[in-house]
């Protein structure tokens, strides 16, 4: 239904009123979108919908009754192509629920949290432009090992989501010692904002790249926002000083009185190994061999991070060994999946959507014995001037090490598809879906091939 592919799509965008109406009406095709997601069921999208609905049948009624049934079809048509108004303007006439609504939640929330620290419950705070889920995945592994850890699974990330969770699984909150919460934003003040609910007795900051910057509108509001999480600490503060922009800016960014903890892992071990055929990394600490099955460059850094935020909560080094050799890949992160039947290696990295994740993706593929494929639809969210630099430079680099390059496409791919015609690079292939890509590797791969996804898009891309 054409309303509900609307509030689909609004939804996609987080509600930015600007950037929908921005994208329904460059892309005609919201008319019979074929939606890979679902719309989420709250009570902002039911109140749109059937609002909205309302509005619609109350203009054509009044339009019949008072004119003829020639304006009435007229009237029926302009509403459709005027439905994104429509639906706009039900927002802003629901938005005082909404947010009483919201602020409700939030303050229950908090009061649950604020309970169980009391008793002694620890909390984590997680943010990077990247990295977050990966960090959580690590650190859960290995507190997991002396503690009962409180994780949000999947992406619950805003303060809204984390918020709801938190109400619905009240018991499990009871029971646990450390709660660990990923902080995601898309503009400043939002981390702000989700660290007020969770207090986060410890904070994490993985990295600060470009993810979002059409969103956030510079690189400079990504390095504020991105330290919201230091400044609102409460005992230490951990930073990936690996990551160049997190130690360039945490002296001038940090300016509470909170304990920063600088760490780069790379620089704090020994004897790093990346074994043959995407079996995992070991590497040496403090005597110690350590083995994980991630094939991830940045595992290093993350792992120590977590180490250090065990040895702050007094984990034993075998513990700490124990719970390292239990990380298993993130979904879609990197992770390696193999065809030992056909002798093909996949590695999924489509929720991977930056700049810096795709480098390390090709340095990682470079690794492959066989044919080296690329499926990617771009990156997003980088606005046209810093899209087209950073998918000409992709180009170069997949032209230089890739074999095959599937591309999905879409307004960034047509900046990679530009630049391999300006290098004479021909081994790739466009397709208009990510389906219709998908369906024909059955065509284009071979045995012994390695093909990494990088990147996968939503349908408001």
């Amino acid at each position: 239904m054409i309303l509900k592919n609307l509030i689909y799509i609004y939804q996609l965008e987080h509600y930015d009123k600007k950037r929908f109406l921005s994208f329904v009406y460059q892309n005609i095709n919201w008319f019979y979108l074929n939606k890979r997601g679902k719309l989420s069921q709250t009570i902002r999208s039911v109140l749109l919908f059937y609002i909205s609905i309302l509005i619609v049948i109350l203009i054509a009624v009044i339009t019949y009754y008072v004119f003829d049934i020639l304006w009435l079809f007229s009237v029926i048509i302009l509403s459709v192509i005027f439905l994104p108004f429509i639906v706009i303007f039900v927002d802003t006439l629901i938005a005082p629920l909404v947010l009483f609504q919201k602020t409700k939640i939030l303050k229950r929330a908090q009061g649950i949290i604020q309970e169980n620290k009391n008793r002694g419950l620890i909390t984590i705070g997680i943010t990077g432009s990247f990295g977050k889920t990966s960090m959580k995945n690590v650190l859960n592994n290995i507190l997991g090992e002396k503690y009962a850890v409180f994780q949000f699974p999947g992406n619950i990330n805003t303060d809204i989501g984390v918020a709801q969770y938190i109400i619905k699984k009240n018991q499990e909150v009871k029971k646990a010692d450390i709660l660990i919460s990923e902080m995601s934003a898309y503009k400043m003040g939002e981390i702000k904002k989700l660290s007020k609910l969770i207090q986060p007795t410890y904070s994490i900051l993985t990295s600060i790249g470009e993810c979002h910057l059409e969103r956030f509108g510079s690189m400079e509001n990504i390095i504020t926002a991105k330290f919201e999480l230091p400044n609102s600490t409460e005992k230490k503060a951990f930073l990936n000083a690996c990551d160049s922009n997190v130690k360039k800016y945490a002296d001038e960014k940090i300016i509470k009185n909170v304990d920063v903890v600088e760490i780069c892992g790379n620089k704090m071990v020994e004897n790093i190994k990346y074994l043959n055929d995407f079996n995992g990394t070991s590497f040496e600490y403090l005597g110690h061999i350590f083995t994980t099955k991630i094939i991830a460059d940045y595992i290093i850094d993350f792992i120590m991070i977590a180490v250090k935020v065990a040895e702050e909560l007094t984990l034993h080094i075998s513990e700490i060994e124990n719970g390292i050799k239990k990380i298993d890949f993130v979904p879609h992160r990197l992770e390696v999946i193999k065809n030992k039947k056909l002798n093909r290696t996949i590695i999924d990295d489509s929720y991977n959507g930056n700049y810096a994740g795709f480098l390390l993706g090709l340095k990682i593929l470079s690794r492959a014995d066989g044919r080296k494929v690329v499926l990617t639809p771009g990156i997003v969210e980088l606005g046209e001037k810093r899209s087209k630099e950073r998918h000409t430079i992709l180009a170069e680099k997949y032209a230089e090490n890739v074999d095959l390059v599937l591309l999905i496409k879409n307004k960034n791919t047509d900046f990679i598809e530009s630049k391999f015609k300006e290098l004479g690079f021909n081994k790739f292939k466009v397709y208009l879906t990510v389906k219709e890509a998908h369906d024909d590797l059955v065509n284009v791969l071979r045995n012994g091939d390695t093909i990494i996804f990088q990147n996968d898009i939503s349908d408001n891309y």
